[in-house]
């Protein structure tokens, strides 16, 4: 199956799951409702008819044609979150392509987010006091803007627009997967108990600032309101006290944003937890007649670099796998191929492994070359290379002599001359520069210090710095499990590879994971200066660590002849002494 076929049959399963959570999404909408009106119409006196009668108002012909609207923005909502899933994740240098690639897609994002928000906030509106149902209401005999109507509308908005800011605005959506294996509905069960008991906690402070922000701006609002309609003004929420004092109005507000947030929280883990879910992956692909043509394997999904959830569940799979003692599946990896006797199932899963750990170590290296901190440690003078013909006690005692000149403040008698600052072409003629370079140069730097003055043209157009190594440790997920993956494979060998089909790629996979580590090393010094997630470069620092170790403790006794003599073996020697 080739890299586009794999990839569409990933993006079809996942399509399917999408589905599900789009359902999961629109069920949870009368759950919440159902809890909005219990908490609203509570009867300490009367708890049968309190459950009765809001269980007969949630399954009645208006809430069924009412919520229409609501569940239209919510598949509008699921299918935004799925596209932001399956979506590729490429790499935008300037905040200018930042914008250009992703802007539309956030743009639509928000305005799921208003949507859901405000007809939420419309729909539940009907379930309350006559003053709080309509727009319009009478106000002494003469119809008037319901400033009550406004005021839960309006923190519906706020509270769409809150967690969208909070959450989707600059961090892409990621699946976690679980350290714990749980079925289906008791991680759906923890969700719905925890999002709605932490909703009732992160909904003070929005409901807190929009309430100040309505005291301020509300009045203007509704009166202008009242203008496009013309009806009369509604004057009971003007001023400070009339809005904090107005015990039912807050308790609305808060309850209703409450509901929206954990509904929002609730849609987003949906999709998380089905998209986590395994892979139906196979290590190695039948080729009887009968096999069904949409099989996908470890190595096809690991490959699949344009769906980032793809690959991390193909390396999620590939950990899972490597950990699982002598089971069928492991044994597959060392297995040889018939016809021919060879190790296919090996070659192809370590030439993919050490391929994407050589693209990831290279681009991390490139990327931290451009950090001003690393760039100035890399760039500090260096000694000249002896050449061969200078014997090394000459060398010895120029660098002596040069140290003592320094040391005591003296300086040469003779400059050092100016050609030798000046690079020389292949065939030894010094080309210099005429009046029309020269000023070409000057107007050239000119322009550029002058674009650079205009506001805002450096902060779009200019690379921000270690934004490619933050961008690089906030995907490296796939990095972290097929790392670890791959070492605990190796570690198997010894009791499980009758054939040693991984003996030969030791060396090779040792230098990978001791070369990725090394950048770490360099990188661990100016993480905090970074605006990188220090949680992730400590996951792939430690699953790096944990991985070579595991091979050198296990390997101990036979380094000396995985690794040729010099600084690496050197450094694994060190690894397991220190651990």
């Amino acid at each position: 199956m080739s890299a586009s076929s794999s990839s569409n049959a990933c993006k079809l399963l996942l399509l399917g799951r999408c589905l599900r959570a789009v359902l999961l999404s629109v069920a949870i909408q009368f759950l919440l409702l159902t809890v909005f009106l219990l908490s609203v119409n509570f009867q300490l006196l009367h708890p049968l008819a309190w459950v009765t009668g809001t269980l007969r108002l949630v399954a009645s012909w208006y809430t069924w044609f009412a919520s229409i609207p609501l569940v239209a923005s919510v598949v509008l909502y699921g299918v935004s979150l799925c596209q932001q899933h399956l979506s590729e994740r490429p790499y935008c240098p300037t905040r200018y392509r930042w914008l250009l690639h992703y802007g539309p897609r956030k743009l639509l994002f928000l305005g799921a987010h208003l949507l859901v928000g405000f007809l939420t906030a419309w729909l539940y509106t009907g379930y309350m006091h006559t003053d709080y149902q309509h727009l319009r209401y009478k106000c002494y005999l003469e119809e008037c803007v319901s400033a009550y109507h406004v005021y839960l509308l309006g923190m519906g908005l706020s509270a769409g627009c809150y967690y969208f800011v909070s959450v989707h605005m600059r961090q892409e959506i990621s699946i976690e997967f679980p350290i714990v294996e749980q079925s289906r509905g008791e991680k759906l069960r923890e969700l719905i108990y925890a999002s709605l008991a932490r909703s009732l906690v992160k909904s003070l402070l929005p409901t807190l600032s929009y309430t100040l922000v309505f005291w301020l701006f509300g009045p203007l609002i509704c009166h202008k309101i009242s203008q496009v309609l013309s009806v009369d003004f509604d004057e009971r929420l003007e001023g400070f006290f009339g809005v904090a004092t107005n015990g039912r109005l807050l308790f609305y507000g808060y309850l209703l944003t409450a509901q929206i947030l954990s509904n929002m929280h609730l849609m987003r883990c949906f999709y998380g937890i089905l998209l986590s879910e395994d892979l139906p992956l196979v290590v190695t692909k039948q080729r009887a007649a009968f096999a069904h043509e949409q099989e996908v394997t470890m190595v096809a999904g690991l490959g699949v670099f344009n769906v980032y959830v793809v690959q991390c569940l193909a390396a999620h799979y590939f950990y899972k796998l490597a950990l699982r003692k002598d089971s069928a599946q492991r044994a597959e990896i060392f297995q040889l191929t018939e016809p021919g006797n060879r190790p296919a199932n090996w070659r192809s899963l370590c030439d993919q492994c050490l391929s994407i750990l050589g693209s990831f170590t290279e681009e991390l290296s490139e990327s931290m070359q451009k950090i001003s901190v690393l760039k100035g440690a890399q760039s500090l003078p260096m000694m000249p290379k002896i050449s061969e013909t200078v014997s090394a006690s000459l060398m010895a005692e120029k660098l002596l002599l040069r140290q003592y000149n320094q040391m005591h403040g003296i300086r040469p008698i003779v400059s050092p001359r100016s050609e030798d600052a000046v690079d020389r072409p292949a065939d030894g003629i010094r080309h210099v520069p005429n009046w029309c370079e020269r000023v070409s140069t000057q107007l050239e730097m000119a322009v550029q210090r002058l674009v650079q003055r205009i506001p805002g043209i450096v902060y779009l157009f200019n690379e921000p710095e270690g934004s490619k190594t933050t961008f690089l440790l906030a995907n490296c997920l796939p990095v972290v499990y097929m790392t670890q993956a791959l070492a605990q494979i190796c570690v198997a060998s010894l009791k499980e590879d009758p054939y040693g089909v991984v003996q030969n790629d030791l060396p090779a996979i040792i230098k990978a994971i001791n070369k990725l580590r090394n950048e770490l090393e360099k990188l661990s010094s100016v993480i905090g200066n970074l605006k990188a997630n220090s949680s992730s470069f400590n996951v792939l620092r430690c699953a790096v660590r944990r991985s070579l170790y595991a091979i050198c403790h296990s390997f101990g006794d036979y380094l000396a002849d995985l690794l040729p003599p010099g600084e690496e073996l050197r450094q694994m020697q060190d690894l397991i002494c220190q651990e």
